[in-house]
């Protein structure tokens, strides 16, 4: 993957902010400052995407893969249902039973039945996924100080603050959204 230089940084803002400009100046009441921050969320979030999937890949991995890994990983009791992983990897069930059935059939996951209730499904890593992530990891820690070296440790609490508060704000969407007519 060829990385842009500083200069094509600057042409990208340019030609985002030129679209947008010229978007404003054919269609009135456009929202510009929010179209220009949306379209710089999204290159953001698509360049980190690209980034990821280029590691993911080495490893025989997507980025569905490496959530449902990670929300297992990261899981108090390192136990999840189809259900819970649906929800902290953002998959509908019919998608969670494809990647779980992959991770399976890969031996990165092991599949029981609840103790509880035998009708439920348990997920949990394998021995052989624990090691994967364990590699995995810190393989990515090089690249997340450089993404983030630019911002000074303020910087990055009022990024996050921005963000947590946008998420909330998505929250409050969707449950409005959601409410009967």
């Amino acid at each position: 993957m060829s990385r842009p230089s500083p200069s094509d940084s600057n042409a990208t803002l340019a030609l985002i902010e030129g679209g947008v400009a010229r978007t404003a100046a054919r269609l009135p009441g456009l929202p510009a400052e929010q179209v220009v921050l949306l379209k710089l969320i999204r290159h953001v979030a698509g360049r980190i995407h690209a980034r990821l999937t280029e590691r993911l890949r080495a490893h025989g991995l997507n980025e569905s893969d490496f959530q449902t890994l990670m929300a297992l990983f990261s899981s108090p009791s390192g136990v999840a249902t189809p259900g819970a992983l649906c929800q902290s990897a953002h998959e509908t069930r019919t998608n969670m039973t494809r990647i779980t059935d992959g991770l399976v059939a890969r031996g990165l996951l092991l599949r029981t039945p609840c103790p509880q209730d035998r009708r439920r499904v348990e997920l949990r890593l394998s021995p052989q996924g624990e090691a994967l992530v364990g590699q995995l990891l810190p393989e990515m820690f090089p690249t997340l100080h450089a993404l983030f070296a630019p911002l000074s440790a303020r910087d990055r609490t009022t990024l996050r603050r921005l963000l947590a508060r946008l998420v909330q704000q998505l929250d409050h969407m969707d449950a409005s959204e959601a409410l009967p007519a």
